[in-house]
């Protein structure tokens, strides 16, 4: 049976993630469930906890922040969260339609820019804890055990900013509409580009941002949707396969079902697009985006 990865789905959406989580590890797919808000990260990491097949995201989506459904007392709670949970997601900044205000900038950009310091805050040392059969770092803590390796994992990685200590590096999803470029700024600025695994969801930015983003590092993962649009069929002619990965971006809705075949069938869409874009064999070009994810993912 074929591997496949989902790089960004959210299994809180479904009425029953755990049977969502199931239908998926029979069928060989591993992925990605980012969250909106903190509440939904805590409720879906406890349902999902045992789920060999899925990491779970720790998000504040920015529609919820523009909104106000993620406010001070949601930001904090991330905050808290954070620094023991190595995926983060989703997060980032939307500034298409309703939310291409003044305010609504000011308020994403403060609560982006407290989500991105929160990632690098050192996690509280734990009490030792003498339990037999139990590996240190097998992830039954609630969080997966991190990449061994920085160099093996992080394009573009330099040395540490000396007030910043040392840490895992954290697997980080972002949404950016209408906003790649002040988010690439953001993530600069917070030193998280060099730190940090950053997949740029759904990539929409202009041709220069993309070429901003490689240049940092960054990966991308490409669903259906994107590759529906001239522009981000271009885009994936142009980003390297080894930044590319699949993603789904489902369920859409809360309440809405992800039957395995779907999601199945979803990736194999979003494979076929990359493969003819890039004039590669099926098989060789989801042995490269498998390979990628496994690496970043490690479930």
């Amino acid at each position: 049976m074929e591997t496949w990865y989902d790089m960004h789905c959210h299994l809180g959406f479904a009425p029953d993630p755990t049977v969502t989580a199931a239908g998926a590890e029979s069928a060989g797919i591993r992925a990605f469930s980012c969250t909106v808000e903190p509440a939904e990260y805590e409720r879906l990491q406890a349902a999902l906890g045992d789920a060999r097949n899925v990491a779970v995201g720790l998000g504040a989506h920015p529609w919820w922040i523009a909104d106000g459904r993620v406010g001070d007392t949601e930001l904090e709670r991330f905050c808290a969260l954070a620094p023991a949970t190595r995926y983060i997601g989703e997060i980032g900044l939307d500034f298409a339609g309703p939310r291409d205000t003044e305010e609504s900038r000011a308020r994403q950009t403060d609560a982006f820019a407290r989500l991105l310091a929160a990632c690098d805050q050192p996690a509280a040392e734990p009490s030792p804890v003498h339990t037999e059969g139990r590996a240190a770092g097998d992830g039954h803590d609630g969080t997966r055990a991190a990449v061994a390796s920085d160099d093996q994992n992080r394009p573009g990685s330099s040395t540490l900013t000396p007030d910043i200590p040392a840490m895992p590096p954290k697997l980080i999803s972002i949404h950016a509409v209408n906003a790649a470029g002040v988010a690439l700024d953001l993530l600069e600025q917070a030193g998280t580009l060099s730190r940090h695994q950053v997949i740029l969801h759904w990539f929409s930015g202009t041709s220069d941002d993309l070429i901003r983003a490689v240049r940092a590092g960054c990966f991308f993962s490409v669903g259906p949707r994107m590759l529906a649009s001239r522009r981000g069929r271009e885009y994936v002619r142009q980003i390297p396969l080894d930044r590319l990965l699949l993603e789904t971006d489902m369920p859409s809705r809360a309440g809405d079902t992800l039957a395995a075949e779907v999601w199945h069938a979803e990736l194999g869409n979003a494979l076929a697009g990359i493969a003819q874009l890039k004039q590669l064999p099926r098989k060789e070009a989801l042995a490269a985006v498998n390979q990628t994810s496994a690496r970043l993912l490690a479930v």
